[in-house]
């Protein structure tokens, strides 16, 4: 199926906001994710407090920073669960115009004696990507070069509602001017944890 590059949607992560009792929303009353989408993206090495019925939960869970679900190990429908943390709101970047997306898994060689072909095992996976954008003064990639911190970026398309969210960290932010067209600037970024396709 061919789409449209033009309903491509791409947003990157602004500050931090601190939130506490956040409702979640359940179909299986194991995996909680914060009801409201525009808080769903937890921000890294940052403090999350899990509730049930207003008290710390003692139970084991998986936390996803990318979609803000909790997955506990058991079923229990008595559950009344709320989230304390710092979500990132995700701010559509309004002038980017082309844009590039790879997720790649290094391939490790584990020969033995005797073979005569390569062997290789899949290792670690990550993704990188570009984009450029003609708002040159919209500071957000700047400092988060500068800063050394990671953002979070998604590509998303309008038709399908596919979505791509990683966790990133800027490699280069490149200015561009040529007299017969506006100032530019380019983007590259490389993931650092996690990345989820949904």
């Amino acid at each position: 199926m061919s789409l449209a590059g033009r309903d491509v949607i791409i947003k990157v992560s602004g500050q931090g906001v601190v939130a506490t009792n956040l409702t979640t929303t359940t179909t299986d009353n194991k995996t909680y994710q914060i009801a409201d989408t525009l808080k769903q993206v937890i921000a890294l090495n940052t403090p999350v407090t899990v509730k049930n019925n207003g008290v710390k939960t003692e139970e084991k869970y998986k936390l996803n920073r990318l979609n803000g679900t909790i997955t506990f190990e058991t079923v229990d429908d008595t559950r009344e669960i709320t989230i304390d943390c710092t979500y990132l709101p995700l701010v559509k970047v309004a002038k980017a115009y082309v844009a590039s997306y790879t997720e790649t898994v290094d391939m490790y060689e584990i020969p033995i004696f005797g073979d005569i072909y390569k062997r290789r095992a899949p290792g670690f996976k990550y993704a990188s990507g570009s984009l450029s954008h003609w708002d040159i003064l919209d500071t957000t990639f700047t400092n988060a070069l500068v800063s050394g911190k990671p953002v979070v970026i998604e590509y998303k398309h309008s038709e399908t509602g596919n979505t791509k969210r990683l966790f990133a960290l800027l490699e280069s932010v490149e200015m561009s001017f040529t007299i017969d067209n506006p100032y530019e600037q380019s983007v590259s970024f490389i993931s650092t944890d996690e990345f989820i396709r949904y």
